[in-house]
């Protein structure tokens, strides 16, 4: 039995909340935006991939977050996704890497969450600039991570599996106070 770099750890009550969601597909993707095989892969995926750093797209099935003007991270694709991919940009110049193994995500919500990660977080979490949809590559408590924002008080974490243990020792402690209130 396989475990996650956290073994599916969850942390918190109704204020805050801190669970692992492991072993989600994660594939790297690197295209030029202006090329005939980026069309082929938003008609392939039926998505129109975000074109700005930062922001994302969400379906039932995955969630697409723009790490670079060429670089997207696909969440939660399966690995048929991948194949098809591969097989409709054969002749194509593009870089697709299932990266699922290097990450783990975890998952803050509750009413303070975004205190929670105003602790160690160095970029502005105001709402009205970090917006539900968006995402963003910076460190966190001294981990490099890519923080996506999702609905209202859900944050998504997106850790190196070599970090994830530092990160859960930081974000239970900083979470501590607000156990409580």
């Amino acid at each position: 039995m396989l475990n996650s770099p956290l073994n599916s750890a969850k942390f918190g009550n109704s204020n805050i909340q801190i669970q692992e969601i492991p072993f989600a597909t994660s594939l790297d993707l690197r295209i030029n935006p202006s090329s005939k095989g980026f069309k082929i892969i938003e008609k392939t995926l039926g998505v129109k991939l975000p074109n700005k750093v930062g922001k994302t797209f969400r379906s039932k099935k995955f969630t697409i977050l723009t790490l670079g003007p060429d670089w997207w991270l696909i969440v939660g694709a399966n690995l048929n996704h991948e194949k098809l991919l591969r097989i409709k940009l054969e002749n194509e110049f593009y870089s697709l890497t299932d990266v699922s193994a290097q990450r783990t995500f975890v998952k803050i919500s509750g009413k303070h969450s975004r205190e929670v990660l105003e602790h160690g977080w160095e970029l502005d979490l105001n709402p009205k600039i970090f917006k539900s949809g968006d995402c963003a590559q910076s460190v966190l408590a001294r981990c490099p991570v890519i923080l996506y924002r999702g609905q209202k008080n859900d944050y998504f974490v997106y850790v190196r599996s070599s970090f994830a243990q530092h990160l859960w020792n930081f974000l239970t402690d900083a979470s501590v106070e607000y156990l409580k209130q």
